[in-house]
């Protein structure tokens, strides 16, 4: 376990934390590129994190058949490389994965609109494209990204007027689909009117509480938190730094530890208890080593207009990751932080994986 900075454990908590690493299955909620399946470089930094399944962006703001083609060239490079990853089309597919130490890819959307069959001839959209991708593998959905589409409102729109009515049905849908609804980039009302609507627990793959780090949006409200805590759902507490740690009064992005990490943790365990939090990196180890966004990157599109959201710093460049937790590899440092803090084996494999897991559990029905 990389011990960097500033984690403070004796050597028995050393050793604890290591085997508790080492032993639970670890889930991380939003693994955003392919780049740990194409990069021959990369291709172990999960295994190396101890990550035995992760939540992988396979399409966001694409058509149906650009996500149609993604998650092809996904199943084509898990199967190309079977000695290392494993597609998930259920939790025991999970246990298989981390029992023969394989990483888990869950195929999930960062937008819905990939899922909606609309085109000037047809103005009545069905459901064909979602069960179509349900039947391709894909688990998890997350309604929008930043700006409206046809089902609510992400978080960087003038205006949030909540679900529309096609997107209610559409939450209906994927519940009885078994796609798990992710709202981690949707506005406020149209998260709130989200998890009001589902009869299944929704999760937040990768947000944290705003009343640590004070950005709108993207940092999900006390309410917010309490009400997915009502409905059985979870939020993934993220390592992406604007939601870290920022200036309350300019939004300028800060330099974070694993300790200001922890700090979200805490904030939601102590609102509503340690069933409900679970961690969504949302890192790209190969970007960040190379320097640059890429170029479909939000700090490019939305930071400039949206500081209030996406904090201010550069838009070329990631802001520094929290020190400790900078890249996939370093993951075993959460858990030693989580040791440090003072938090049982129990709850830390909850927080670690447990919780998405029972969440998966139930909506996938597996």
């Amino acid at each position: 376990m990389a011990t960097e900075d500033p984690i403070n454990l004796n050597p028995e908590q050393v050793d604890r934390a290591e085997r508790l690493h080492e032993d639970i299955t670890v889930v991380d909620g939003l693994v955003p590129t392919d780049a740990y399946l194409v990069e021959d470089d990369y291709r172990d930094h999960l295994h190396r994190g101890g990550i035995s399944a992760g939540n992988f962006t396979v399409a966001s703001r694409s058509d149906y058949r650009g996500a149609t083609e993604a998650i092809q060239d996904v199943h084509e490079l898990v199967e190309e490389h079977g000695e290392s990853f494993v597609v998930v089309d259920s939790t025991e597919t999970i246990a298989e994965a981390d029992e023969e130490g394989k990483v888990g890819v869950i195929l999930g959307f960062q937008d819905s609109m990939p899922a909606v069959p609309i085109s000037r001839e047809d103005m009545d959209p069905g459901f064909e494209y979602l069960r179509s991708f349900q039947q391709m593998g894909v688990r998890i959905i997350q309604l929008t990204y930043n700006n409206l589409n046809y089902i609510g409102a992400g978080a960087c729109e003038r205006r949030d007027p909540g679900l529309s009515y096609y997107g209610q049905a559409f939450v209906d849908e994927m519940n009885a689909l078994g796609i798990v609804v992710d709202l981690s980039h949707c506005g406020d009302r149209t998260t709130m009117e989200a998890i009001e609507r589902s009869n299944d627990p929704v999760i937040i793959s990768h947000a944290n509480p705003r009343a640590v780090a004070p950005l709108q949006g993207r940092n999900k409200t006390d309410e917010h938190i309490e009400a997915l805590a009502d409905n059985g759902g979870v939020i993934g507490v993220t390592v992406f730094p604007p939601l870290v740690k920022v200036d309350p009064d300019s939004y300028e992005v800060l330099q974070a530890t694993v300790h200001d990490v922890i700090d979200h943790i805490d904030h939601i365990v102590d609102l509503v208890g340690v069933d409900h939090v679970a961690f969504g990196t949302d890192m790209n180890d190969h970007a960040l080593d190379t320097g640059t966004t890429p170029e479909h990157s939000a700090l490019r599109h939305f930071r400039p207009d949206h500081p209030e959201v996406y904090g201010r710093g550069p838009e070329e460049t990631y802001d520094p990751y929290p020190r400790g937790v900078d890249r996939h590899e370093k993951l075993g440092n959460l858990t030693g932080a989580l040791v440090e803090r003072g938090y049982s084996d129990e709850d830390i494999e909850k927080i670690m994986g447990g919780n998405l897991l029972r969440v998966f559990e139930t909506v996938w029905g597996e």
